[in-house]
């Protein structure tokens, strides 16, 4: 089956707190239809005035908002030492996900394998010469733009943490879908937090930022690992790993229109009926014979099912249908993601059956980055995107 690609534009990074220099990374002026400000005509104001050699004549007052703006950010640029920046912010995979108890504070005890993947969004960032609030745009409707969106929440606590008083213009490219059990939202958080602290010169360890992203989620300390981490606790204690199976893996995620709500599929939970297996059994065997269906367990499938029913009978169709090319089938974390592990091709009657026309599908593959950087987005991603939208291949 073929497969659809797309180039996708490359971004600079900075090389680390130590290095900084001034740098103006892809402007924040325009973002096309999502931009900050309004990208009409100049305001035109024709006001009458009086000559005493001529009489009264008109005069045309020309008001240019965006020039305003841009003179402003100019300012800004010429005061900092990193004025913009654009970060990659990937989303995750639970290659497992063990439920192992039920603690006092309501929450869950996991254990689980955390892997950072290759679809991820795009944020641009930018000093703002506001000193009162942040301003974010996105590119897709239904994203909250207030306190309620997490890159705020993280761009808050990092200035109660630190004193900061920078605020920005921030542009989220937004290609993880929500409520997908992929952790897009908790990635956004950490790339803000890392942006935050380059722009203000690194006043955090990345220790530290770890530690206070807790404080946003449960999965956001996961995004300061390396990109491979056994993750214990609510999911915030986190250790990194050596990758345990090859980075260049393949796979695909389906995700149906449909949401799965994190809270209902805890409430269904039944931690009687959950696996047995030793959650280090589980990373030893990953590391030592690979990804297979037997390792690759998740509890919060069965509550999720009953949420979500649908979402069962999408798993069997994958598994049934696939004929042996994923090395795996899984829902990453509370769902509604189910991944391919091993192929990064959909399985046919997903182009064929009316019923999944909506369905988001993406390859991916797995990621990591290098001390002091953030993530780099690869040099070419596959294209994210419905099920109608797909061509398909032929036989």
């Amino acid at each position: 089956m073929a497969s659809s690609h797309f180039p996708c534009t490359h971004h600079v990074f900075l090389p680390s707190c130590n290095s900084f220099r001034r740098s103006h990374l892809s402007s924040l002026r325009p973002h096309g239809s999502s931009s900050f400000h309004s990208h009409s005509q100049f305001q035109r104001v024709r006001a009458m005035v009086s000559d005493s050699n001529t009489g009264r004549r008109q005069v045309e007052i020309v008001y240019d908002p965006e020039k305003r703006l841009s003179k402003l950010a100019d300012e800004v640029d010429r005061d900092a030492p990193i004025s913009r920046m654009t970060l990659f912010s990937p989303c995750k995979v639970n290659v497992f996900l063990r439920i192992t108890n039920k603690r006092e504070d309501g929450f869950h005890d996991l254990a689980s394998l955390f892997h950072v993947i290759s679809l991820g969004d795009v944020i641009k960032f930018s000093l703002s010469p506001s000193k009162t609030r942040d301003r974010l745009s996105a590119n897709v409707s239904g994203v909250p733009l207030d306190d309620k969106n997490l890159i705020i929440k993280a761009l808050n606590l990092y200035r109660k943490k630190t004193g900061s008083e920078n605020f920005f213009w921030i542009h989220l490219d937004k290609k993880v879908p929500t409520g997908a059990g992929l952790g897009g939202g908790s990635s956004n958080a950490a790339t803000a937090l890392w942006a935050a602290n380059q722009f203000n010169g690194c006043l955090a360890t990345e220790k530290e930022l770890q530690e206070w992203s807790s404080e946003i989620g449960s999965d956001v300390p996961f995004f300061f690992s390396q990109g491979a981490a056994y993750c214990t606790g609510r999911g915030e204690v986190v250790q990194n790993i050596p990758p345990p199976v090859p980075l260049d893996i393949p796979m695909v995620l389906i995700k149906p229109p449909q949401a799965c709500s994190t809270a209902e599929v805890y409430k269904r939970l039944q931690l009687d009926q959950t696996s047995k297996v030793d959650p280090l059994t589980l990373l030893e065997k990953i590391s030592t014979n690979g990804i297979s269906p037997d390792v690759c367990i998740n509890d919060l499938e069965p509550p999720a099912f009953v949420v979500l029913p649908s979402l069962r009978r999408l798993k069997q169709r994958i598994i049934a249908a696939s004929r042996g090319q994923y090395d795996a089938v899984f829902m990453s974390g509370s769902g509604s993601t189910i991944v391919g592990i091993g192929s990064p091709d959909p399985p046919q009657f997903l182009y064929d059956d009316d019923e999944y026309r909506e369905v988001f599908l993406s390859e991916a593959n797995f990621l990591v980055r290098e001390a002091n950087q953030w993530y780099r987005e690869p040099a070419s991603t596959s294209a994210s995107t419905s099920a109608s939208n797909f061509s398909q291949s032929s036989e």
